[in-house]
């Protein structure tokens, strides 16, 4: 997994990402629990949110691992130039800096942060009112899984 996401972590996130939606608070609960060595829960899931944004705008920007330097080039400084690019940036760092700063077990924090994950994954689909959340968190599950 890229941008510093083990697969399972990934799986975490996503579960947490779920149970938020759901409201399932015994299920966030379980995974704020952790392990051993496991990353805390809310910065975890604000981690997971910016490799999200990082894919979907790499998708929606064109980005393919067969481009050239040039195109690479290209579609960097078209990233760059995009307000809406620079945006989701900025959102990602300000939840990621929050969930490093949350204690580990503050499901409220989780909550809100996996909302927003949310919010942003749905705000960059085409039709963001009519997007389903279970079925774009099963589709970056099985991109997970297919990245294992």
């Amino acid at each position: 997994m890229t941008d510093g996401l083990t697969v399972d972590e990934a799986l975490r996130a996503l579960a947490a990402l779920e149970a938020a939606w759901k409201d399932d608070d015994e299920a966030l609960s379980a995974l704020a629990a952790g392990g051993a060595g496991e990353r805390p829960l809310p910065a975890l899931v604000a981690a997971y949110g910016e490799h999200a944004m990082d894919t979907l705008m790499a998708l929606a920007f064109g980005l393919r691992a067969t481009m050239s330097d040039e195109e690479l080039a290209e579609i960097s400084d078209a990233v760059s130039s995009n307000i809406g690019a620079r945006m989701s940036a900025l959102l990602t760092q300000t939840l990621r800096a929050w969930g490093t700063l949350a204690p580990s077990d503050d499901l409220s924090v989780t909550k809100i942060i996996a909302h927003t994950v949310i919010d942003a994954m749905r705000a960059v689909t085409e039709d963001p009112d009519k997007t389903e959340v279970l079925p774009l968190l099963a589709t970056f599950r099985s991109y997970a899984l297919n990245e294992a």
